[in-house]
């Protein structure tokens, strides 16, 4: 089974080499690819013994394993039906805040609040999810969509940089 796995310690392509090395030597391991922007990789394992092995022989090369995604994800990226974003990163910007999550396609996904605009539209990820932020977002997101029923709404609430509490809405496609 394919497995994306994290570990905050990668900061470059010298460190997804490093993993793919360690796989290789690693029975049951086999690399699939890497990405050290988002500090996640992609492995091949036959079980959980493989993975185990793995893991410590990382952490020996100084690469802790971080979460383990529970998506398993195929060369763009899939999602079970239960898939819900993980914790949201919000970010102040000149004119509002960046709410970003890692989708399980792979994307760095998000969206970019304005706080002078009272009713934006909804921004997407290359997967179909719709995110919407802002007051009642879980309640807007509908109206936003062209077909509600072709998603399950995700809401969550985060704490703005300025202290305000605020819903993220995430539609999330029904065809996963």
């Amino acid at each position: 089974m394919q497995l994306l796995l994290s570990s905050p310690d990668i900061t470059c392509e010298h460190c997804i080499a490093t993993i793919e090395r360690v796989a290789g030597e690693t029975d049951g391991v086999a690399f699939v690819s890497g990405d050290p922007d988002r500090r996640t990789f992609v492995v091949e394992v036959s079980g959980g013994a493989a993975l185990d092995q793995f893991g410590a022989a990382l952490a020996a090369e100084g690469y802790p394993l971080g979460d383990v995604a529970s998506e398993q994800p195929d060369a763009h990226g899939s999602k079970s039906l239960d898939w819900a974003p993980g914790a949201y990163r919000v970010e102040r910007t000149d004119v509002g805040a960046n709410v970003n999550y890692d989708c399980y396609c792979g994307c760095d996904a998000g969206f970019a609040l304005d706080r002078s605009q009272g009713d934006q539209a909804t921004e997407s990820c290359c997967c179909g999810n719709h995110i919407l932020v802002g007051v009642d977002a879980g309640g807007r997101i509908a109206g936003k969509l062209d077909d509600p029923s072709a998603y399950r709404i995700d809401v969550q609430t985060v704490a703005m940089p300025w202290g305000q509490p605020v819903e993220v809405a995430l539609a999330i496609p029904n065809d996963g």
